[in-house]
């Protein structure tokens, strides 16, 4: 139940912002009474921070299921770029400003997933490129890295004028191309050109 309660109220999130989110929208979104949903969390700031855990590993899950499924560094990004995508298509550039803001242990959670699990598995496929002849020999993995999470964690934000009247689609197609255009080389370009997922 707790699960189910969380993947209701991350659509919420996403759609709304954490803040205009009251205990009362939860419960009806889920048709059940506010006394069954205090049953499984102690309150708004415990059902964020759960809610935070359970997105980030279902995240983890998808990631590492394209990882598995595709060899291929180029189309790893693009995949994982389509599934974020279609996840955070309508979400609300207040999501991580309410997180920062009044729930600083959740966004704990995620900034510590973002320098850890998000890092390890954005250096793998840059080295996994680099073998592939896909990605330039000359990067500074660490550097290419954070510089990518920064860029896609703006994309999620409402901090810069010129994003937050931006769509997240749009924002994160353009920071697709903006990244691997910088990284690839002309045979992991050629595999850009040739796929119509994100880069249209």
């Amino acid at each position: 139940m707790l699960e189910k309660i969380c993947l209701a109220t991350e659509k919420l999130f996403i759609k709304y912002g954490i803040k205009s989110i009251t205990m009362d929208d939860v419960a009806k979104a889920l048709s059940i009474s506010k006394k069954t949903l205090y049953q499984y969390v102690s309150d708004k700031d415990d059902l964020v921070k759960k809610t935070i855990s359970i997105h980030l590993k279902l995240i983890d899950n998808q990631c590492c299921s394209v990882v598995n499924q595709e060899e291929n560094a180029v189309m790893q990004i693009l995949n994982i770029a389509q599934m974020i995508i279609n996840m955070h298509k309508d979400v609300n550039p207040a999501l991580i400003y309410d997180l920062k803001k009044y729930h600083s242990e959740s966004y704990e959670i995620f900034k510590n997933h973002r320098e850890s699990i998000v890092h390890e598995q954005t250096t793998n496929n840059l080295r996994i490129g680099i073998e592939q002849g896909l990605y330039r020999t000359d990067l500074n993995i660490d550097l290419t890295s954070a510089f990518y999470i920064g860029l896609i964690e703006l994309c999620l934000s409402h901090e810069f004028g010129v994003l937050e009247k931006t769509s997240f689609q749009i924002k994160f197609q353009y920071l697709i191309n903006y990244h691997l255009n910088a990284i690839c080389t002309e045979k992991g370009k050629k595999i850009l050109e040739q796929t119509n997922l994100v880069t249209q």
